[in-house]
């Protein structure tokens, strides 16, 4: 082999601006790295975006900013591994490209007087090496663990919200009940006490008379709100709601009636009435002396019977409470 065939066959050196190998290889992972930052930052802006969306929709505020921290946070994630490779690699690229261009190539002059050399049998190529895909799937694997944990992030967050609001539902609905419970037991309350005592009758007569259109309405709202009454919370807001607003007007229609009622009172204007009145009232007190004697409370309370006729009506609950009370003291007599 002559010398122009060494010649041919030695490799060309690399120029005095060629990169090593090595430095190929460095942009290359780099260049991966930041398309990973990048779709990281897209996925993040993605999810700050759906959660700001979410807890603005459901009036959380205060956490509405930290998801807005996080889709501005994605945002520049996106943004900045791409211009982290656009100003290391792409400036470097075009400014050896235009050194290429300006460059003048330099090359050995071969004297036209040399023998022509000899052809040698074609060698054969070598063969091309497999691509290796190591970086890639390592990327493709870290995007997916990321894309993964966010999605499992977003899914623990989301149900803890919603656990923390059925609890405070739930929270809300028991002392919404409580309190509806509260103005039915005021009520109901009121109306027993008025029961209970049997001069009541004469200060205010009317909340007997279920004729009177103040005394009927009272009865109907409380009525309806006792049959919404129950000993343990329901289940579902419309039914506490409903049971609110029937015990609050119940409420409003005891008041009307028991202000009309003393307003009105027994409706006598002449003195006889009002002597029959007193008469009533003291046979009502021996009626109801526990001391008295048997007899004599039976016979005050049908004085009470003949002298209320055509003048008031007494309730048929104070007849049967005198009568029990007096047969209570009548028993207690024989069995001395």
């Amino acid at each position: 082999m002559n010398t122009i065939t060494v010649l041919a066959q030695t490799p060309t050196p690399s120029g005095a601006g060629a990169e090593p190998p090595h430095a190929t290889d460095f942009e290359t992972l780099f260049s991966y790295i930041t398309w990973a930052g990048t779709v990281l930052g897209v996925v993040t802006f993605i999810v700050g975006g759906a959660l700001l969306t979410w807890q603005r929709s459901i009036g959380r505020t205060e956490r509405a900013e930290k998801a807005g921290m996080m889709l501005f946070g994605g945002l520049a994630l996106a943004v900045l591994p791409s211009g982290l490779r656009f100003l290391l690699f792409d400036t470097d690229t075009s400014t050896e490209a235009e050194a290429t261009d300006t460059a003048m190539p330099t090359g050995t002059a071969v004297p036209t007087s040399a023998p022509v050399p000899a052809v040698s049998p074609a060698e054969p190529a070598s063969p091309t090496e497999p691509v290796d895909w190591t970086p890639v799937i390592y990327v493709l694997g870290i995007l997916a663990a990321l894309v993964v944990v966010a999605a499992a992030g977003y899914l623990v967050v989301r149900t803890r919200h919603r656990i923390l609001d059925r609890r405070a539902a739930q929270a809300t609905l028991a002392s919404d009940f409580v309190a509806a419970k509260t103005v039915y037991a005021q009520v109901a309350d009121a109306y027993a006490e008025y029961l209970a005592d049997p001069y009541a009758i004469f200060t205010r007569p009317l909340l007997d008379d279920l004729d009177q259109p103040r005394t009927a309405a009272f009865i109907t709202a409380f009525t309806d709100a006792g049959a919404l009454n129950t000993d343990t919370c329901p289940a579902t807001g419309e039914r506490v709601q409903a049971f609110a607003t029937a015990a609050r007007a119940a409420q409003e229609a005891w008041r009307a009636a028991d202000t009309y009622a003393r307003a009105i009172g027994l409706r006598v204007q002449t003195d006889d009435a009002k002597r029959t009145v007193r008469r009533i009232r003291s046979a009502l007190d021996l009626a109801l002396d526990d001391s008295a004697a048997a007899g004599e409370r039976a016979s005050a309370m049908k004085t009470v019977q003949r002298l209320s006729n055509g003048l008031m009506t007494i309730p048929d609950r104070i007849y049967v409470s005198t009568k029990t009370a007096i047969e209570s003291a009548t028993r207690k007599q024989l069995t001395r």
